[in-house]
């Protein structure tokens, strides 16, 4: 089907919402809210505000309808887009300290085995070395490790001109040290090695994230780098399902603090956070981002039916668990 919608100036997309029963309110901060946000980013957020749409004669799951609920307001939607903004955030800057203190501890952990020993399956795990590669479910003909290289030596390309790199190109045979060569990894590349190391040194890691199974957390990271990626790009978190859904552990595997999440979704958002409070309160005991994450949470917008718990996992009485009461050391 060829799309035929016309473009449709600010004021126009108003009279659009409004016709569907969206109440906009003032005139002039509506046309300042769609001028901040798009008409089309602000539909992921007026989206959960409309109607559901009729019963059809399958069980396929059908859009809801064009129009809106009863009440719905545009500020309703502005709200949720500042929030999901506010939420977004907080996310990130968690995500970035986690980033770069496991450059640190797959720097450090490695380079006692190797100072190139990310170069070298002799110095990794073997067998996950010498598996195939897949991309959207089809063999690439490399092994893991000879995707991760490929992947790693696009990076090195492009930080080329970065002074570090020059200086191991110019003195030495340009290969970068371990604990130099994670400067330059993005977080999915970090995840990439991590899954590549020898049981030794991945168990290492996982014991300072107070974590006994290594696939566990390899699952966790590759979950936070999809969520990484979506923070970074202000993709819309709030209520998104998660790609990989994370290993919850049972008790016996990780700190306390977790013990909870067995009973929590692990599609949602929620289950996301309280892994990185627990990686940050893990790598960082002076941290006091749970608090943050907290703080933002609270603030959600009183809109519809909708609340933290429905729209993004989080459990009843969250406010109480030790995780988000965590006080800095």
């Amino acid at each position: 089907m060829k799309y035929a919608k016309p473009h449709l100036n600010y004021n126009a997309q108003l009279d659009l919402l409004r016709q569907r029963g969206l109440s906009i309110g003032d005139e002039r901060a509506a046309v300042r809210a769609l001028r901040r946000i798009g008409y089309y980013r602000l539909s992921a957020y007026t989206y959960v505000l409309r109607r559901a749409a009729a019963p059809g004669p399958s069980s396929e799951r059908l859009a809801p309808s064009d129009q809106f609920i009863e009440g719905a307001t545009l500020d309703q939607a502005v709200a949720l887009h500042d929030f999901d903004d506010r939420l977004r955030g907080v996310l990130l800057s968690g995500l970035e300290r986690i980033e770069v203190a496991m450059r640190v501890q797959i720097g450090y952990q490695l380079g006692k085995t190797d100072p190139h020993g990310h170069l070298d399956p002799a110095h990794l795990d073997a067998a996950r070395c010498g598996q195939l590669a897949r991309t959207r479910g089809s063999d690439t003909g490399r092994t893991l490790h000879a995707e991760w290289l490929r992947r790693f030596d696009a990076l090195l390309d492009d930080a080329r001109t970065e002074e570090f790199v020059r200086h191991f190109v110019r003195k030495y045979d340009g290969r970068l040290p371990i604990w130099a060569a994670t400067e330059i990894m993005t977080f999915g590349c970090l995840t990439g090695l991590y899954n590549l190391l020898s049981s030794r040194d991945a168990a290492a890691i996982a014991l300072a994230l107070e974590v006994k199974n290594r696939d566990v957390v390899h699952g966790w990271l590759r979950a936070l780098n999809v969520l990484r990626n979506h923070c970074a790009h202000n993709a819309r978190v709030w209520n998104r399902p998660t790609v990989y859904p994370p290993r919850i552990p049972p008790p016996g595997l990780t700190h306390a603090r977790l013990h909870h999440l067995p009973d929590a979704d692990n599609n949602r958002v929620y289950v996301l956070a309280a892994i990185i409070g627990h990686l940050l309160v893990c790598l960082d005991p002076t941290t006091n981002w749970p608090r943050q994450l907290a703080t933002v949470v609270k603030k959600f917008p009183a809109v519809s039916d909708l609340s933290p718990g429905s729209s993004m996992g989080f459990p009843d009485g969250w406010q109480q668990l030790e995780l988000w009461n965590y006080e800095p050391t």
